[in-house]
C-alpha cells in the first residue's frame, strides 16, 4: 500500500476535480476524497485494499455517491469512478387526479438544437408525447456507406476535438426501427441539413407509415410592438422556431402518401449515388454540390490582410444562408 500513499491532483490541472489523499496511519489505510471546488471532505464508506487497487465510496452532502476503483501505473494513479445520486420522484397526474400516461408519439427531430426547443414545446404544452433527436449533419461528407462508423469517422478526421463515443448514431436508427410508436417527422426543406436528414429517413423508414410536419414556408402568428397581430416571416427550418411557435403546430402533422415516401427515398438514393462533397437547396430540391461551391463566396469575404477566421466565416455564412434560402422560396 506504501505506493499508494500521497496527494493525487488530475493531471488536466481542472480546479473543479475531486483531489485523492492517501495515508497510513497507525498501520491502517486512511483515504480522503475533496472538492476541488468547494473544499468538501466527502465521508468514506466501504473501504477495501489490495496489493493492487484500492476501492471506497464517496458520500456527499448534496446526495450523491461515487464509487472509486484505484490502480497504479507508471507512478500514476489511475482512477475508475461511477456516480450515483438520490432525487424525489412524483406521481404524474392529469388536473383531475387521473393517472398520465405515456401517448404513444415520438417525434423525430432534425437535430440537437430542434430536439431541445421540440421537448420544451411538448412539456409547456402537458403532452407526454417522447422526443428523439438526428445527431448528424447529412448536407455534408460521403453518404455512400449505410455503417453509421463511417460517418462518425468522417467527423473525426474532420475536428480533433470530435468524440467518436459521443455520439450514437446506430443508437438513433435502432430505435426508430424498432418502435411501435406513432411517428411524426419534422423538418424544412430550406434547410440543407433538415432537408437531407427527411430524405435520408425516409430511405430507412420504406413502406412504414408515419406523419410529416414540414415547417417550409409557415407564417406563425405574432404580435408587433404595437400590439398589433401579425404573422412573421416565412419559416426555412425547425431550428430557426421557437419552442412557443413548435407548440401551435401540434397536431397540424400529416400522413405521407406513399408517392411522397416513394420520391423522397428515390432522390435520396440518388445523392448516395452521387456521393458529393456538399448538398445543398436550390429551386430544384437538395442537389449534390462540389467541394468548392462556396468557395467563391468565402474569398470574397477575406481580404488580402491578415483577417481572424472568426470575422470571414460568420459573415460568410449569413450570406450563404440567405442565398439558399432565397434560391429555394
Amino acid at each position: 500500500m506504501e505506493d499508494f500513499v500521497g496527494r493525487w491532483i488530475a493531471g488536466n490541472d481542472r480546479h473543479t476535480t475531486t483531489t485523492i489523499e492517501i495515508k497510513i496511519v497507525d498501520g491502517h489505510l486512511v483515504v480522503q476524497a475533496i472538492d476541488g471546488s468547494s473544499g468538501e471532505r466527502a465521508e468514506i464508506q466501504d473501504l477495501t485494499h489490495g496489493n493492487d487497487e484500492i476501492r471506497f465510496v464517496a458520500h456527499w452532502s448534496s446526495g450523491k455517491t461515487t464509487a472509486y476503483r484505484l490502480l497504479l501505473s507508471d507512478g500514476r494513479l489511475i482512477v475508475h469512478f461511477t456516480f450515483s445520486e438520490t432525487d424525489h420522484f412524483k406521481r404524474d397526474l392529469n388536473p383531475d387526479g387521473t393517472q398520465r400516461w405515456r401517448s404513444g408519439i415520438l417525434h423525430i427531430a432534425p437535430g440537437h438544437s430542434a430536439g431541445g426547443s421540440l421537448r420544451r414545446a411538448i412539456r409547456t404544452s402537458g403532452r407526454t408525447d417522447d422526443v428523439i433527436s438526428f445527431r448528424d449533419d447529412l448536407s455534408c461528407g460521403p453518404i455512400d456507406s449505410q455503417e453509421s462508423s463511417a460517418r462518425v469517422g468522417w467527423w473525426a478526421s474532420m475536428y480533433d476535438e470530435y468524440d467518436e463515443h459521443d455520439v450514437d448514431l446506430d443508437g438513433f436508427w435502432k430505435q426508430i426501427m424498432s418502435t411501435t410508436d406513432r411517428l411524426v417527422v419534422w423538418f424544412g426543406r430550406h434547410s440543407a441539413h433538415e432537408h437531407a436528414f427527411f430524405l435520408a429517413l425516409a430511405d430507412r423508414l420504406g413502406d412504414r407509415p408515419y406523419d410529416i410536419i414540414d415547417v417550409t414556408g409557415l407564417q406563425m402568428p405574432m404580435t408587433r410592438p404595437d400590439s398589433k397581430p401579425r404573422l412573421s416571416s416565412p419559416k426555412q427550418a425547425v431550428s430557426l422556431m421557437s419552442e412557443t411557435e413548435l407548440a401551435l403546430l401540434f397536431g397540424t402533422e400529416r400522413a405521407m402518401t406513399s408517392q411522397e415516401r416513394e420520391d423522397a427515398a428515390r432522390r435520396w438514393r440518388t445523392l448516395k449515388s452521387e456521393n458529393a462533397p456538399f448538398r445543398i437547396v436550390t429551386d430544384s430540391g437538395l442537389v449534390s454540390a462540389p467541394a468548392d461551391v462556396f468557395d467563391a463566396l468565402l474569398l470574397e469575404r477575406a481580404s488580402k490582410d491578415w483577417r481572424k477566421i472568426a470575422r470571414v466565416i460568420p459573415r460568410s455564412w449569413d450570406i450563404i444562408w440567405s442565398r439558399i434560402s432565397r434560391s429555394a422560396t
